[in-house]
């Protein structure tokens, strides 16, 4: 059997800027790109009322957009950010575990929880005053890949091509129809999750590394139907111990 290409630094590199810097775009509007700000409607179904009541409880009305937002202590501000990416970003890279075991063949599985993880790197870097995507990269690539690695010399990517790449209705999708059981606003971050995992996906290789969640929820995420909810925990946890690992990193 063929052993795996490695993959170089300055590729890592590369990738890594345009994940950055489309994940500044995402940090600088959440409620575009990351939703979950939709009332359900009455008629929604169990899932989604139950997101909705978990997602006011545990955010509140301070928010990034909030004029008082700076004022808040700077672990309440990451706490935040950890709970709004392990409720959007984090259902929708669990989402293909409703297929159980069979979502560890999907090839974009790992990319999208390590996208999740990412969002929780760069967020934490953002309120500690890393707030340039270039000096995210090194962060990325030491907790999702266990690799020191410099910021680009050289940007990859500009403002412009990250909001270009997250504008792009082409390209893959995840299933709809499991994502319209979780109400609007998790679908909208399904899409935002999968365009930036499409970055990522020449890494794949890597991705294996990315932070994860209990043996548990593991186990959990195996099992068809109910893995949702296992896969949910899994990238949680996984999403906590990405911002644990960088806010270590910065200290």
């Amino acid at each position: 059997m063929a052993q795996p290409q490695e993959i170089d630094d300055e590729r890592v590199v590369r990738a890594l800027d345009l994940y950055a810097r489309m994940v500044g775009r995402v940090l600088a509007d959440p409620q575009r790109w990351l939703g979950l700000d939709d009332e359900p409607p009455p008629s929604a179904r169990f899932p989604a009322k139950v997101l909705d009541a978990l997602r006011d409880r545990a955010l509140g009305d301070t928010t990034p957009a909030s004029p008082v937002w700076d004022q808040q202590p700077l672990k309440r501000r990451v706490d935040w950010w950890v709970t709004r990416i392990g409720v959007s970003a984090g259902l929708a890279a669990a989402a293909p575990r409703v297929a159980g075991v069979l979502a560890d063949r999907i090839p974009l599985q790992p990319a999208l929880g390590a996208c999740a993880a990412g969002l929780a790197v760069c967020a934490t870097a953002r309120e500690h005053g890393r707030t340039d995507p270039a000096d995210w990269v090194p962060l990325l690539a030491r907790v999702l890949f266990d690799r020191a690695l410099p910021a680009p010399a050289v940007p990859s990517a500009d403002d412009a091509e990250a909001e270009r790449r997250l504008d792009d209705d082409a390209g893959a999708e995840p299933d709809r129809r499991t994502l319209a059981r979780l109400g609007r606003g998790a679908a909208r971050a399904a899409l935002t999750l999968w365009k930036l995992a499409g970055t990522l996906w020449e890494l794949s290789s890597l991705l294996d590394e990315r932070p994860r969640g209990s043996l548990v929820s593991r186990g959990l995420g195996k099992l068809p139907v109910v893995g949702l909810v296992g896969g949910w925990l899994d990238e949680r946890g996984g999403i906590r111990k990405a911002s644990r690992q960088t806010a270590a990193l910065l200290r």
